[in-house]
């Protein structure tokens, strides 16, 4: 097999020239680069592509930590930061932690060990902040979805407590004063500001709410069926509830259908991430939107920069949602 000391001593080069060959440096002459560029043509020699990329200190390779791609949402964010990264050149590698505390770590070993260049942290399973930082011993790492502070790594997210704070409000307003609340991993940071925003809401009413009403785990049409056959078989005295997703909200409407329990008018149902699934039920499903496209293309540009030698401090960009009202209310 033809190597690069191969290429050089034929070319009559040294081993750095055939380098900046390769990569395309602009100080070699017109001359050495195309007499180099003759010799690996003639021997048919292939630059080894892990090797540059060692020694350029990249992988090409950025990792997407999610808890379970079954998710609605999760599956969607990945699609769309993976269509992000393969636009800049970069390929993506996604790791499911299935909520493992051991996988996750096992990942942001790999990242010490420079893997990939990078992890997008979609959801942590139990770590801090602090503790993810000491994990990957600050390489880098970048949270999209999750409301972290921002002091140990740079954050993409939704203002989860406001958006769902204006859902609330919106029902409570209308005299829909008996709410639930669905999440799927209640002790997420993502999860614990919804319920805020949730919590907050009945505050400024002057309202309390149920906690028997507040639902975890739920995060699948079949969870919406399950639970709305719970709420209307036993005569749950709930006549609204933040859906938690729109594909949730897909499943209790199908459970109410089955009920001959009317929508809007005896049970009111508001989803969450505006997926394309809320357009097609009977009723249509209002909605929260995520602003997911806007959040993935910049978080993937700032990671860029950052791989290209950007030093700035971690930042926090945090994206407002919009309550979209269709006929689920």
């Amino acid at each position: 097999m033809v190597t690069i000391y191969d290429i050089a001593r034929l070319s009559g080069v040294s081993k750095s020239t055939v380098s900046r060959v390769i990569s395309n440096h602009p100080h070699v002459s017109a001359e050495t680069r195309s007499k180099v560029l003759n010799i690996m043509q003639q021997h048919q020699y292939v630059p080894n592509s892990l090797a540059k990329q060692l020694r350029q200190k990249q992988t090409k390779s950025i990792a997407i930590l999610v808890p379970n791609l079954n998710h609605p949402y999760f599956s969607q964010l990945v699609s769309y930061l993976s269509a992000a990264c393969y636009a800049k050149g970069f390929k993506t590698v996604v790791h499911q932690t299935f909520s493992s505390k051991q996988i996750e770590i096992d990942v942001y070993t790999q990242l010490q060990r420079n893997e990939f260049d990078a992890i997008i942290l979609a959801s942590s399973s139990t770590l801090s902040e602090e503790e993810v930082a000491a994990y990957t011993e600050n390489k880098l790492v970048i949270a999209c979805n999750e409301d972290y502070s921002g002091t140990y790594f740079d954050v993409f997210c939704l203002n989860e407590e406001e958006v769902t704070m204006k859902a609330t409000a919106y029902l409570l307003d209308k005299g829909i004063s008996k709410l639930g609340f669905c999440s799927d991993y209640i002790d997420s940071p993502l999860q614990q500001a919804r319920l805020k925003g949730f919590i907050s809401a009945h505050d400024k009413k002057g309202l309390n709410y149920n906690k028997d009403f507040l639902f975890n785990h739920i995060s699948t049409i079949e969870d919406g069926i399950i639970l709305g056959e719970k709420i209307f078989h036993e005569h749950l005295e709930i006549e609204g509830i933040i859906a938690g997703s729109d594909f949730v909200a897909a499943g209790l409407i199908k459970s109410a259908v089955n009920n001959n329990i009317q929508i809007p008018q005896y049970f009111s149902i508001i989803g969450f991430d505006n997926h394309p699934i809320s357009l097609v039920t009977s009723p249509q499903i209002s909605t929260i939107s995520n602003c997911i496209q806007e959040m993935t293309t910049e978080l993937v540009d700032h990671v860029i920069r950052k791989m290209n030698g950007s030093k700035q401090t971690p930042i926090k960009k945090v994206y407002n949602g919009e309550v979209i009202i269709r006929r689920s209310c």
